[in-house]
């Protein structure tokens, strides 16, 4: 399969990265998650306070993008609505308005992920948050019978597909993305991904496209069902390369994509964020630090780089407001760029898990 010309380019990109739960509520059960808590202070929502220490954290570990990442229907919680009040604030968008204020005014650039929002939502949220994500997943409609979805409401396609749309017409550059292997066809890899293209040749927003494999876990529906092998990844990757625009830049998660400059190889050019702080949605598959990473590429010719939680052609007045657009300008300083033996594993082994980036800041 031919590619398109973004996928010759030599320049893979990651973003220096740090997670934020406000809360792992969700009122979806989907086959596959073992984030979601509804009892227990883990679905509680963090403090404001709690939260600009995690912020603080964040910074002093060299992270540029602060990942707010929570389940859907959050304000279905009756605990969760008496936080919000008792905090001050008339919603869950009010909230995270003040958690990403915060991280700005810190030189962080907050990027959210709390699934299916409204146009309305979107347009308050773009005025601290230069980028946004919700992982369609699937468009096929199969699936809300089956385990993968068949106890989440909030996966019906029709629904992430509007969310998709509001996202272009409220101008918020956005990530979206495939979960490989629940179930789906190839063909409806292949429509899924047509209807990513079609949505982005309308309204030019979205800058990613992740490939994600499915990772069976214990204790769930799905925990018996195999993940997705190397070569179906592979196919997908280049089915993705072939389909989309090429401004949609295709993302592979390396902790958890097998052989990651293959798939690279096949078409992919950015890792997503990368964060000492591990993957909170696979909390066993833990990333490197970046210059392993780094060093794998370049045995293939490429060249690893950081960047920015919003993709460079999207910095502009078009699409980021005031206050973040002048915030990407300060954090660019901050971005990270590699230089020789300065990368320190935890236990002096190459490929143990880090700390902290062990990397040196522009």
């Amino acid at each position: 399969m031919k590619l398109k010309a973004e996928s010759n380019q030599r320049t893979v990109t990651y973003s220096p990265s740090w997670t934020l739960i406000p809360t792992h509520y969700c009122r979806n059960t989907c086959g596959y998650c073992v984030f979601v808590e509804r009892e227990g202070a883990r679905a509680q929502l963090v403090s404001i306070a709690q939260a600009r220490l995690e912020i603080e954290r964040a910074r002093a570990a060299g992270a540029t993008e602060l990942l707010m990442m929570s389940g859907e229907g959050v304000e279905t919680s009756r605990h969760i609505r008496a936080q919000l009040k008792s905090e001050g604030f008339a919603c869950y968008v009010d909230y995270l308005i003040c958690i990403a204020r915060t991280a700005l005014e810190r030189d962080m650039l907050p990027h959210i992920n709390i699934g299916n929002v409204t146009f309305e939502e979107l347009t308050a949220l773009r005025s601290v948050v230069p980028s946004m994500g919700m992982m369609l997943e699937t468009i096929d409609n199969a699936l809300r019978g089956r385990a993968a979805h068949n106890r989440a409401p909030d996966k019906e396609p029709a629904r992430r597909m509007e969310t998709l749309r509001a996202a272009g017409r409220a101008r918020v550059p956005f990530t979206t993305g495939l979960l490989v292997g629940i179930g789906e066809t190839m063909r409806a890899r292949e429509e899924t991904l047509h209807s990513i293209a079609e949505i982005q040749i309308a309204y030019g927003h979205i800058q990613e496209a992740i490939v994600q494999p499915f990772t069976p876990h214990a204790g769930t529906a799905m925990e018996n069902c195999a993940a997705p092998c190397f070569e179906e990844m592979r196919d997908v990757v280049q089915l993705a390369r072939e389909i989309l625009p090429p401004e949609v830049i295709v993302q592979i998660p390396p902790n958890i994509a097998a052989r990651f400059v293959e798939l690279v190889e096949a078409g992919a050019r950015d890792l997503g964020g990368v964060s000492p702080d591990g993957d909170r949605i696979n909390p066993r598959e833990r990333w490197l630090a970046p210059k392993t990473y780094a060093k794998a590429l370049a045995t293939r010719g490429y060249t690893l780089q950081a960047r920015l939680a919003v993709h460079r052609k999207w910095i502009t007045p078009r699409w980021l407001a005031a206050e973040t657009l002048q915030a990407t300008r300060r954090v660019t300083q901050r971005l990270p760029k590699f230089k020789a033996n300065v990368c320190h594993a935890t236990n002096g082994d190459a490929h143990a898990h880090v700390s902290c980036y062990t990397i040196a800041t522009i």
